[in-house]
């Protein structure tokens, strides 16, 4: 069923998401990383500042993120610009790498070819040794996602979020399974948006970017 019979049942409270990415942070090696990550770089403190310009256009009651290192410190950062308060909870955190954290994607496949391998036929359902399946990872964070937003019901809450994370709040709007959460790019310190009404969602933007023509971040 579609969102037209949804909308002709009458109106919903809008419930907005707002949704960034913490970053750049200080990963000179572009490895793999988690929890407890890595912290944020000078560039990134700064993408962020200039981001909470933005994100001021929305009435934020508050700010989530994980309690990992450049997402805590984001949230912080963020709140403190907003003048709201924010919470950080473990539930939001990134795919866990297991035996892979700390290594690039070189390095991976120099040490795990046949794992390598076993992903590339599974991308949603393989684990690393160690570590959490990309479907599994998913699944957590919508759960964590539904219940903010029925917590903020009618309000705006902003989720400093990662790769994995973000895209999954985003499927809760879209038909995008995990295994094709790659086609939409979220950038370090942008901002997307997606207004819910009931259960429903919408996208609204991706990526809008606080300084555009300045240069990227990533």
């Amino acid at each position: 069923m579609g969102l037209l019979s949804h909308f002709l049942k009458g109106p919903h409270p809008k419930t907005t998401l707002l949704l960034t990415r913490a970053g750049p942070v200080k990963n000179p090696e572009h490895v793999l990383y988690s929890h407890p990550g890595l912290p944020l770089s000078e560039q990134g403190k700064q993408a962020l500042r200039s981001l909470a310009g933005l994100a001021r256009r929305y009435p934020v009651a508050s700010v989530y993120a994980a309690d990992s290192l450049a997402e805590a410190e984001a949230a912080e950062l963020l709140a403190e610009a907003l003048g709201v308060p924010f919470a950080l909870l473990p539930e939001l955190r990134e795919r866990a790498w297991g035996e892979w954290e700390g290594l690039s994607f070189a390095g991976v496949q120099e040490r795990y070819p046949e794992a390598v391998a076993a992903w590339l036929q599974d991308e949603a359902g393989f684990a690393p040794p160690g570590g959490e399946s990309l479907r599994a990872a998913w699944e957590r964070g919508r759960r964590a996602i539904e219940a903010l937003l029925a917590q903020h019901r009618g309000q705006a809450l902003l989720l400093v979020g990662n790769c994995t994370l973000n895209r999954a709040a985003l499927s809760l709007a879209l038909p995008l399974p995990p295994e094709e959460g790659l086609r939409l790019e979220q950038d370090y310190a942008r901002l997307s948006v997606v207004e819910f009404y009931g259960e429903e969602g919408v996208v609204k933007a991706l990526n809008l970017d606080p300084c555009p023509g300045v240069g990227g971040v990533n």
